[in-house]
């Protein structure tokens, strides 16, 4: 009888590339994909702990998932550095807990043999999209003071160029990928190589991925702005690949909260780095994650925030909710914001963002966009297709909406943009 699996994969993308990692090694071993858990005789959870939030909806999947009496449920990822103790306690139904990132020991389970080393890893997609995630880096040097990823993940570890380019060639030859576009992510990219090379070496690799086939669109997410470097912007004039799509997760602006943050920039600095980009690429898309009631996070400093807000007109705005963390030096901060007063202020942002981000697409109403296809649409809502123009990174929730008859799936369309709304477009 085949032996089957499912993989529930959650938190970031950066989570989904072990994932990817660990589907390869179960099919090694045998193994077929299924889409549906209650059809799998093992069950993968590759978990996130970096939030309370992550906890809690972590506890509800297991919960749904043990209720599954046929499958082998295994748990690996960050859980096994956060969290875990509590976890084993209240969920003795779970057969195997494995080291975050420990494939050697996953591999050891599935084969019943030691291994003296971690395995090759290639990786097989498991969630649907025309794109593929190049992680080139690992953990976090910046201990921001509300932040637990560098105790769950360790401090930076970069990849090495060559490695990375044998990757991203793999990825784009890959047959069930069908990708046309890469997109580069770490926990902060611009930090890329510090600890390999002594030196940033964010140029060299996207220079040398920039050469390789197949792929029509590179992207670079999480560019940290203390580490940013302004002469970077010539890679995006000479590199066609290389989208003008500058995420860039600046978290507030106020100099106060910054500093107790732990970053270097302030809110002059932060304003300058943002007008020098589209002062240097017009055609440049802004996005950026802000938090709101961060402790001490007064009405006047949020004021300001919404000021700069205004000032800047990010294309694209995420926010979240300061989430009180043990074992960050921010859990232990002198006046929290209350929780009612953190969702007033998350609410007053991200209606001010709508009305920004409407503003900002209008500008595309009557021109025509490349969109990348990716899916099927609704045609009783007169909606044939949806995919991606190039300013639209893989997913967030902004889509290009098509009407009237596309190209087949994964291919590129040229659309006519007639409405939008504040975070899609629509075209035929």
């Amino acid at each position: 009888m085949t032996q089957t699996y499912y993989i529930e994969s959650l938190g970031c993308a950066k989570n989904l590339v072990d994932s990817e990692a660990f589907a390869f090694l179960l099919e090694r071993h045998g193994y077929e994909w299924v889409s549906d858990p209650s059809e799998a005789s093992l069950i993968l959870v590759n978990t996130c702990s970096f939030l309370k939030d992550s906890l809690d909806e972590l506890r509800q999947h297991l919960k749904e998932l043990c209720a599954l009496k046929n499958a082998q449920l295994w748990v690996t990822g960050c859980l096994m550095n956060r969290g875990l103790k509590q976890f084993q306690q209240d969920f003795p139904q779970v057969d195997q807990w494995i080291g975050l990132k420990d494939f050697a020991a996953f591999e050891k389970l599935l084969a019943g043999t030691s291994s003296q080393k971690q395995p090759y890893l290639d990786r097989v997609p498991i969630q649907a999209g025309f794109h593929a995630y190049l992680r080139i880096s690992d953990g976090c040097n910046n201990n921001c003071s509300y932040c637990t990823i560098p105790a769950i993940r360790g401090p930076l570890k970069s990849v090495p160029v060559e490695d990375l380019v044998a990757e991203a060639k793999r990825l784009a030859q890959d047959p069930d990928r069908e990708a046309q576009e890469l997109v580069i992510i770490a926990q902060d990219t611009c930090s890329y190589g510090l600890d390999l090379y002594g030196e940033k070496a964010l140029p060299r690799l996207l220079t040398a991925l920039h050469d390789i086939p197949g792929f029509k669109w590179i992207r670079v997410m999480y560019m940290h702005p203390d580490h940013f470097d302004l002469s970077w912007l010539q890679l995006w004039k000479s590199l066609p690949k290389l989208l003008p799509f500058f995420e860039i997760p600046i978290q507030h602006c106020h100099d106060t909260i910054l500093a107790s943050m732990g970053r270097t920039m302030g809110e002059k600095q932060l304003k300058n780095l943002f007008t020098n980009i589209r002062n240097q690429l017009p055609e440049a898309v802004l996005r950026t994650t802000l938090m709101v009631g961060y402790p001490g996070e007064s009405d006047a400093i949020f004021d300001s925030l919404l000021n700069f807000v205004r000032k800047v007109k990010f294309d694209q705005l995420g926010a979240f909710i300061y989430s009180r963390e043990s074992g960050t030096p921010a859990s232990r901060l002198p006046d929290q914001v209350p929780q009612a007063i953190k969702e007033d202020r998350y609410n007053a942002l991200m209606m001010l963002q709508e009305e920004i981000s409407e503003e900002r697409l209008q500008q595309y109403i009557g021109s025509d966009l490349e969109v990348l296809i990716e899916d099927e649409g609704v045609p009783e809502d007169e909606i044939e297709a949806y995919g991606r123009t190039w300013f639209q990174a893989p997913d967030l929730e902004t889509k290009t909406f098509l009407s009237g008859s596309v190209a087949a799936l994964g291919s590129f369309t040229t659309a006519n943009i007639y409405d939008c709304d504040p975070i899609s477009l629509y075209g035929e």
